[in-house]
């Protein structure tokens, strides 16, 4: 009986090795084709199977007037907005909860914060600010807990794993030893990551790249893609695991390229990233190019199931077919099966007050009649209105 045990317990361990592998081999067998950039076309919300759409007015007080947003961080029970050294905490109804950090160079405050992240334990935040070198730790609530000094003389991308914070080293100077450092949550060095796109700044007249490296979530796990790399990576028990491969061929730069180009050469031949995540059974991934003196953007949508490629503006966004409400520019997902955008109050008012909305005549005319009630209770001065955009399950 217990040799039985023993082989069906064995059998069992087998066949979920079996599947992980698959699985781990689907996704690194994943190529999106880019070497030539087909022609951008228009994309309905419902052409990706999105079945609902959610407005989320963020409330406006003397406190929290967002001049802009640039990223949006989520947590289990609220999310933050970001632009610079202005951080709001809100609830999932929009209420405004509490501002983050304090705009200063005092031992509690930030000059800018430039990354910030969610630990999902504990849902405490983490911001850094690069140019003071420090980290800043809040609780839940929004409240200070405690700082610790960067181990990078400028620390401007993080992202919190289970294995403890894996920090960005910028590569703009052709300095960089290490691209990544692990650090616990006090800042003690854990692991260094060798820089292994080294190059060399022959004429002392550098291209900084904003986007250098691309950090983003997906299934509770962290994913990387740097500029100099099609590969994008997972990162899992300490270390990097090929996920899938984005081939723009020779759009992509070099190490050698940047070493041995001018200026000008790099600019115009190489695409530049912008953002980068997966959402449903899709990836996203947004571009600039400038082949000219023109700088064009380009957002790529493709399906990780079938063959289905789609190149559009990302200035003109996904045209909302489901309320008849703006077109829709991603920024970020909430969860894996959840797109995000925003639009500040006084753009959504104009468009439900144009000829295009009255006439137009979209999947669900409740909604659209709930968008027009909404628009009319808005005031142009108010915050930024959050989008969320659901594919259907």
């Amino acid at each position: 009986m217990q040799t039985l045990i023993r082989i069906t317990v064995l059998f069992v361990i087998l066949l979920m090795d079996s599947l992980i592998l698959s699985v781990t081999a689907e996704c690194q067998s994943l190529k999106i084709d880019l070497r030539k950039l087909p022609e951008k076309e228009a994309i309905r919300l419902s052409d990706l199977g999105a079945t609902d759409i959610q407005y989320i007015p963020l409330e406006t007080t003397k406190q929290n007037v967002l001049p802009e947003i640039k990223e949006i961080v989520f947590g289990k029970s609220f999310f933050l907005t970001h632009s610079y050294a202005n951080i709001n905490m809100f609830r999932y109804n929009g209420q405004f909860v509490t501002k983050i950090s304090k705009e200063g160079r005092g031992p509690d405050e930030i000059t800018v914060a430039h990354a910030i992240d969610i630990n999902p334990k504990d849902e405490s935040i983490y911001l850094v600010d690069g140019w003071l070198q420090k980290f800043l730790v809040y609780n839940r609530d929004g409240k200070l807990m405690r700082s610790f000094k960067s181990p990078l003389k400028i620390a401007i991308d993080f992202g919190i794993t289970n294995d403890g914070i894996l920090c960005y080293n910028d590569n703009n100077m052709a300095r960089t030893t290490n691209s990544f450092i692990l650090i616990d949550t006090l800042g003690k060095v854990l692991m260094n990551y060798p820089n292994t796109y080294k190059w060399q700044d022959k004429t002392n007249r550098t291209v900084g790249y904003l986007h250098e490296n691309l950090f983003y979530r997906f299934n509770n796990q962290l994913f990387k893609k740097e500029i100099y790399s099609d590969t994008v990576f997972v990162y899992r028990n300490k270390a990097f695991e090929p996920h899938f491969l984005i081939d723009v061929g020779k759009l992509r730069i070099t190490p050698e390229a940047r070493t041995n180009s001018p200026v000008a050469y790099i600019i115009h031949n190489f695409l530049t990233p912008q953002k980068l995540f997966e959402w449903g059974d899709y990836i996203y991934y947004e571009f600039y190019y400038q082949p000219d003196d023109e700088n064009e953007g380009f957002s790529l949508i493709a399906s990780k199931v079938d063959n289905f490629r789609i190149l559009f503006d990302p200035e003109k966004g996904l045209i909302n077919d489901l309320d008849g409400g703006p077109n829709i520019m991603p920024q970020t997902v909430r969860d894996n099966n959840t797109l995000v955008a925003w639009i500040e109050a006084f753009q959504l008012k104009k468009h439900v007050a144009s000829e295009a909305f009255r006439k137009s005549k979209p999947l669900y005319p409740e909604k659209k009649q709930e968008l027009e009630r909404l628009a009319n209770g808005l005031k142009e001065t108010d915050n930024p209105v959050l989008v969320l955009v659901r594919l259907k399950k």
